[in-house]
């Protein structure tokens, strides 16, 4: 009996560990579908998002474009009525792709649908694996059929406008054409439109291309996973071609492959195929030598040619009339949220004559950038008083304070800064409601009982933190300061701006 048990022993503890091993691999493999799903669901509520912000921004653009191609027609037809004819004729229009951008044509969103797109190859590609995956489950693998319509449908949509921004980008430069050294403010808008236009979309584009941090979480899970990054190479191979094919594989899918080649030219030549080969090339060497020497004369006809529109352009250029600048603002073609930035300073003053305390002050400010050098903005401050020495250290509220200003920057990170500002005092929130505000004294009416103002004019140079932050120095001089009894008229304060 005891030997039974022993010999039974070792095969109870063999097939305990193989359920236990079972179990932690389908776990493992659950996990990956999850967090592969996880990471579907992500890009395409993403996509989706991108796919309507563009569609809606197209459709602005193009009532942008109708209204100023009607006026670009009615100038041509008092300045150049052979151009306003041409125009006319133009079998392509704004109106026309706008009717397009309308047109409830399933079969050409269908057919845009087929262009290759590198994004929406790679989540068919963690498709493919979320369903590889999910088959070894206990229960069965999991329907994925409506991820794949969804990147379908998604895909379809997003090529079918980028064609339409090709045939706008079409129009646009046949109207270049058609307009020529004509100076007109219809054309320029245009040429503004479709500028600010296209960049709107472009930053839409790279919002959805930019992963979260719950995308970045699920994508490294994948990346560590088994047969993750073959899945994913495969399905972007080039031309939607399995990568890690062997020759029979394209064989049978219809390529001819060098193996086939050969065998066909050892039936047709039989023995005598090297002898052709040498003949063959030989005829080529022959041939390639003849084409050099044509080639040469070919490159310095060019070249003759290329020297005299040079000297032609040179020419047109000096009597071409001056066209219309476009002064093309970049930030114009972000959205507001993209205009903001952010900014934290502090600031410490020494204790006043006054009896004021030390104080440290720091600030939360957002300005709103205009163009790419100048900005404004708005912000508050608390101050946090700290005693009047390094003895009598004393920790209090000294109030709170409201800002404004303007920034306009050079060069080499340097700028000027210019603001307002109202602290209000300890007083105005701890003060009796009923007291008026004191404007006597030699505060005059920029200090008084409750509050004081500023005004602040000074230069800023900024330097590099890392790739989201940027350090600042501001030193300012405060017109006001001898009125609040300040010891120096000059203010320095640290920052940091996104």
């Amino acid at each position: 009996m005891n030997r039974i048990i022993s010999l039974r022993l070792p095969l109870l503890i063999l097939c305990l560990l193989a359920l236990a091993s079972s179990a932690v691999y389908g776990q493992e493999e659950a996990t990956e579908v999850y967090y592969g799903k996880r990471y579907l669901d992500l890009n395409i509520r993403s996509l989706d998002k991108y796919s309507k912000r563009l569609a809606r921004q197209q459709d602005h653009l193009l009532r942008q474009l109708k209204k100023k191609e009607t006026k670009l027609q009615h100038q041509l037809r008092h300045s150049d009525s052979a151009a306003c004819a041409r125009l006319k004729n133009q079998p392509l229009s704004y109106d026309s792709i706008s009717r397009l951008a309308n047109a409830d044509s399933n079969a050409a969103v269908a057919k845009m649908g087929r262009r290759r797109n590198a994004v929406f190859d790679s989540l068919k590609g963690v498709v493919n694996f979320v369903q590889t995956k999910s088959s070894m489950l206990p229960e069965g693998a999991a329907s994925t059929a409506s991820y794949s319509t969804e990147l379908q449908s998604l895909q379809q949509k997003i090529s079918y406008r980028d064609y339409l921004n090709e045939l706008i980008a079409q129009r646009t430069n046949n109207l270049k054409s058609i307009v020529g050294n004509n100076d007109l403010s219809s054309f320029a808008g245009i040429q503004k439109d479709v500028f600010y236009g296209k960049a709107r979309m472009n930053t839409w584009k790279q919002v959805a291309e930019d992963p979260s941090k719950l995308e970045e979480k699920a994508l490294e899970y994948l990346q560590g996973s088994e047969g993750f990054d073959k899945t994913i190479s495969q399905s972007t191979a080039v031309g939607g071609m399995q990568a890690g094919m062997n020759a029979s594989d394209l064989e049978k899918m219809g390529y001819q492959t060098k193996d086939q080649l050969n065998k066909a030219l050892q039936q047709k030549f039989g023995n005598n195929i090297g002898q052709v080969q040498n003949m063959m090339g030989g005829q080529v060497a022959d041939w390639q030598n003849k084409a050099h020497d044509v080639t040469a004369k070919v490159k310095d006809a060019k070249q003759q040619v290329a020297d005299t529109k040079g000297q032609l352009t040179s020419v047109k250029s000096q009597i071409k009339a001056p066209s219309v600048p476009l002064n093309k603002n970049p930030m114009r073609g972000l959205p507001f949220w993209k205009r903001l930035e952010k900014q934290y300073n502090w600031q410490t003053t020494r204790a006043t004559p006054a009896g004021e305390p030390a104080m440290i002050q720091g600030a939360v400010m957002v300005g709103y950038r205009q163009t790419p050098k100048f900005s404004y903005g708005i912000g508050t401050a608390l101050n946090i008083g700290m005693g009047q020495d390094w003895n009598h250290i004393k920790f209090s509220f000294q109030g709170l304070s409201l800002r404004s200003y303007l920034q306009y920057k050079f060069i080499y990170g340097i700028g000027a800064y210019g603001g307002y500002e109202r602290t209000y005092k300890e007083s105005a929130f701890v003060g009796n409601p009923t007291d008026l505000p004191s404007f006597g004294g030699a505060g005059g009416g920029h200090n008084t009982t409750n509050y004081n103002e500023s005004i602040l004019l000074g230069l800023t140079k900024s330097y590099k933190l890392n790739s989201k932050w940027n350090g600042q120095i501001q030193v300012m001089y405060d017109v006001w300061w001898k009125e609040k009894g300040m010891n120096s008229p000059i203010v320095l304060r640290f920052a940091t701006t996104n």
